[in-house]
This record gives C-alpha cells, structure tokens and sequence, in this order.
C-alpha cells in the first residue's frame, strides 16, 4: 500500500454505508465514505488531514472486507482528479472581514487574509474531521441545499457545518451581519399557539359572565325529581380555581328541609352543557346535615336519572343528626352505577377510627363496618381496639347483625339493634372472652375493683325518652366467670382468723376462679353479684353481694378455710361501701 494505492468499496462496504449501525467507529466510517473507486491514498490522507490514521483506517476496512485495492497503477504525475458526487465534503474560502476596534492597527496594516476551509457533512453521513487547510486555485460559493425532500435536514447540516469550522473573532464577525439582518417571522406553530390562547381566554370570559341564575329553576325542577322530593337552591356561580366548576351553596332538600348542604362543587364535561344530558364528573358536598329519617329516601333516590348524570360524589365534613344526638365529621366517596344511580358509599369519621361502606337496598342500607381504637358514640370511655360488624341502616334504626371486636385484651362477640323511633331502644346479647377486668370495669365506670381474665354472656336492654339519655338506663344481666385474679377491698382469710367482733377494713383476696351471676337494673340503679363462688386451693367462698346506685354495700358470704388439722368455717356479713368495705362476723367462734 502506496500513496498512489487506489481502493473501491465492496458490496459489504456499499452496505456498511447505508447501514448506520454496521460500522460505528467515526474513523472508520468517514474513511470508508470517501472511498470511491478513484481517490488515491495521498488524496484520502489530504482529505481525512492525518495519513497515519488513514493507512491504520484503510488497513482495518480492508481485513474487514469492506474495501479493496484495486490492481491497476496509476502512472506518476497522473492523479485522477477526485469526484465529489458522493463525496461529503464542501469547500470554499472564506475572507474574514475586518473589524476596527480601539487596540487593532489600522486596516491597511492588517496581516494578509487567512483562507480557510469549510468542511460540511452531507445529512446521511456522519460528520468527517476537517482537512488541513489549503488553497483551492478559485473559490467557489458555498452551495445551498435544493428545495425537495429532506431540504431541511440539508440546511440544518450546512448550518452545523459552518458552526463547526469556523472559530475566533474572524468568524463570529462574519456571521454577525446575518444576525443583525434576521427578522422575527411568525411561524404556523406559533400562530396556532397564540389562536389557542386567545380561544381559552374567550371560553373563560364566558363561563365566568355567563348569567347561570336563570337556570336555576330548570336545575331544581330536574334535582328534584331525581332524589324524589323538594330541592331548594340559594345561589348560583362559576369559579376556575382550584379548577373551572359551577358552584352551588345553600342547598335544603325535602319538605321540612331534613337535609341541608353549605355548598355543591360540580365539575362538568363543558361539551355536555349545550346537550339535553348534562355530565358532571364530579360533585363535592361540603357540610350536608343529614337528619336520619331522610335515609330512607336518600336510599331510594334515582341520583342520575332525568337530564342529568353524574360519575362521582365526594363527601367534606358531612354530619348524621339520630334524635338528639349528632356524629359529625364524616367524609367519603359515592362510586356511582353506569346509570348513574348510587351503587357504593364509603365513609369515615374525622378521627378516621371507623369506615363503612354502604349499598342502598330499597330505602335501607346494607353496612359493613371496620374499625381501629374506636370509641363508641355514647360511651367516650368504652375503646375497642378493633372492630368488625356488618348489618342494615333504616331511616330509624340500626341492625347489628354480628360484631366482632378486641377490647381490652380480650375479644367482644355479638349482635345488637338501636331504634330511635318514637324515643331510644337498645337490645343485644355479648359475649366476652378473656378481658382484662380492671381495664373493664375502668371503662364503664363501675366502683368494683379487680383484677383477672374475665369471661362473661350478658343481654343488653335499655330505653330512654332520647339517645343521650341510653347510657343512663342501661339494664344488664348474665354471667361471668374470672381466674387467676384478685378481689380488691375484701380480705376474707383476715376476717376468718379475726378473733374479734370488730368488722375487717381493707385488703384484698386472691383466687384461682371466681364465678357467679349479675344483674343491674336501671330503675334503682342497683347492681347484684348472686351465686358468686370463689375458691383458690384450700380456701372457698360462697354468697351474694349487693350495690346500691349511691355506693352503699349489702350482702353475706360463707368462708371456708381448710388446714391440715382443722376446717374453719364463718360468715361474714357485707357492708360500708364500695370505697370502703367492711367483713363482720354474723356469730361467734
């Protein structure tokens, strides 16, 4: 291989050319473009502006198969003169203009113009490092790209292409005149941009003037009949923050205005609004006070139905007035059928300790109920930690079908029902397993002390002119059963060995088990402990004890203590009060 070696592309070489991803290395890919059948090695060296990399370039295409040598010689002083239909390089001269600046000598001093040349890559080569410069006998104007296909890919290379060769003040002087010349043309883009906004703009200004409180006796007609009872509308209006929506406030629905909501946020498809359907996408119901009798018609109400139709419901804050109580912060979705009828309600409290979730079934509620630390709405002081119940909302009454809950260490299984009509009625059966008596009785208030895993089955009933007043005529009776325990106040191994007839303060007795029967009725406000038997090892306890609503103790217990020698038997006689207790013996020793 000589300076004079000529080299042609093979057909994997034509191929590795069309193919941008065969050959990858920049060397190796401008070196195989300029190859052309008739550029001699010393051409291509010229051309690429190092020989060395030429040579190692040319050798490795040509173990690669790509080019080849071919056989002929060319006869000295006869070079071919090199075609430039394929070739990707333009070259001119280009003459930087002289610029005048305070520390330049004047321009007539200036050194001669340095000629330099342009190198450009075509848009389907990769681009070639440029040549070292020389003098071409007559410069040539650069050529522009033709109009046709690709012409702006074309001028885009020529551009980078002139970007690229040109550095110093020299050039950037040159370009500058083509700067200063450029005008600001607008192009389609642009135009269309600044149509779009000003289309929005329109569309917004007329949401916003647009005169809604004439239709608001047409959206009270259709409102109405839709949840099947009177709607009433206080105002009307438009906003676009946080995002474009119509603006409802001070709803009542039905005759004697059982529900009433501060404001309705609806987001509608705007298409719609010109139609005979309107969509809305969404409605958000700020501080709707919903009374509990209107359930059963909110239950039955075809929301969706008639000229409108809506996809979502959002609940903020929302409150259930039962009788004289109220629950308050309540907040959740409505999931709506394709009809656009109601289909699943789901609801939490503000402390978000309880969820339910809600399907209409006529005018009631199938509910599921799940829970964490909650307390129950009248009793603050009763938590369960957990809580599972399932059941049916009416308009007047609530079905607790089953209940499954821990509280207190312990598990709460059971059923129950609240009705609120005509006055408050409470009835459920419980069952306890395994609680910690002294949190217990903590949470309901009682003045008994213990402690020990209490069992227990009990029934619930309670009736009261209102809600509020349930807690105070509860009635209870059933039977419990507690081991490994303590009996807090009552020592009755010290008042067996008491010698004398002085009654026994204080203490405490433990024992193995202790079971028994109770009942507290709401009348009286009495709370009886019958058939109540303690034994722990060689000691046993049989007999009833009695509180009063003011605290008062009352009652008799026989005592049984055995040793290895002898039985001692005794009873005792209950008093003082649940503060403090007092054991006397009914006869003598």
């Amino acid at each position: 291989m000589d300076k004079k070696s000529v080299f042609v592309k093979t057909k994997e070489g034509e191929d590795a050319v069309r193919q941008r991803t065969r050959l990858v290395q920049r060397n190796l890919r401008n070196i195989l473009i300029m190859v052309d059948g008739q550029a001699t090695l010393a051409d291509l060296a010229k051309r690429f502006g190092d020989e060395n990399a030429t040579r190692s370039a040319l050798a490795d295409l040509m173990n690669s198969g790509l080019i080849r040598e071919l056989e002929q010689s060319i006869p000295a002083g006869d070079e071919p003169v090199t075609q430039t239909d394929e070739l990707p390089v333009l070259t001119a001269q280009v003459e930087p203009e002289p610029i005048e600046t305070p520390s330049r000598p004047p321009a007539h001093s200036a050194p001669p113009p340095v000629i330099e040349e342009i190198v450009l890559a075509a848009p389907e080569y990769e681009s070639v490092p440029p040549a070292a410069p020389y003098t071409l006998p007559k410069p040539e104007p650069l050529p522009l790209p033709a109009a046709g296909p690709g012409w702006q890919d074309k001028f885009k290379a020529l551009v980078a292409g002139l970007r690229g060769s040109r550095s110093g003040s020299a050039r950037e002087a040159a370009l500058e005149p083509v700067r200063r010349d450029a005008g600001l043309k607008l192009g389609l883009p642009l135009l269309a941009l600044i149509s779009l906004v000003g289309l929005a703009v329109l569309a917004g200004l007329t949401f916003a003037l647009y005169p809604y409180g004439r239709h608001l006796p047409a959206i009270e007609r259709n409102a109405s009949a839709m949840l099947k009872q009177p709607v009433k509308i206080g105002d009307i209006g438009f906003s676009f923050l946080p995002r474009p929506h119509i603006s409802l406030r001070s709803i009542t629905i039905g005759k004697e205005g059982g529900v009433k909501i501060a404001g309705i946020t609806a987001i509608p498809e705007f298409m719609s609004l010109a139609g005979d359907r309107q969509v809305f996408r969404e409605l958000t119901i700020e501080r709707a006070s919903i009374a509990a009798a209107e359930l059963g018609r909110l239950a039955s109400a075809g929301a969706g139905g008639g000229s409108y139709e809506i996809q979502r419901i959002r609940l903020v804050d929302a409150s259930l007035t039962v009788g004289d109580a109220r629950i308050g912060g309540i907040s959740g979705e409505v999931e709506m059928k394709p009809g656009g009828a109601p289909d699943k309600i789901q609801l939490q409290n503000a402390e978000a300790t309880l969820r339910l979730e809600l399907q209409p079934k006529g005018e009631a509620f199938r509910f599921s109920a799940s829970g964490s630390n909650w307390k129950a709405p009248f009793w603050p002081d009763l938590v369960l930690q957990t809580l599972e119940a399932r059941g049916e909302l009416r308009p007047s009454m609530l079905i607790l079908e089953k209940i499954d809950a821990r509280a207190y260490e312990g598990l709460v299984e059971g059923k129950a029902s609240l009705d609120w009509g005509g006055g408050a009625t409470l009835a459920g059966d419980i069952d306890l397993k395994r609680l910690n008596a002294t949190k217990l009785l903590a949470g309901l208030g009682s003045m008994l002390s213990a402690e020990g895993e209490l069992s227990a089955r009990l029934g619930l009933e309670a009736k009261a002119e209102s809600l509020g007043k349930l807690k105070e005529r509860v009635k209870a009776e059933g039977t419990f059963d507690m081991k490994r325990g303590v009996a807090r106040g009552f020592d009755l191994g010290e008042a067996v060995r008491n010698t004398s007839r002085n009654p026994t303060r204080g203490g405490e007795t433990k024992f193995e088990q202790l079971t028994g029967s109770f009942k507290h009725d709401y009348d009286s406000q009495d709370f009886r402990l019958d058939n109540v038997r303690l034994s722990s090892g060689l000691f046993k306890a049989a007999g009833q004890i009695g509180i009063a609503g003011s605290g008062q103790l009352s009652g008799a217990v026989n005592v049984e203590l055995k040793s290895s020698a002898t039985t001692l038997r005794m009873p005792l006689a209950v008093g003082g009060t649940t503060k403090e207790p007092m054991l006397t013996p009914l006869r003598g020793r």
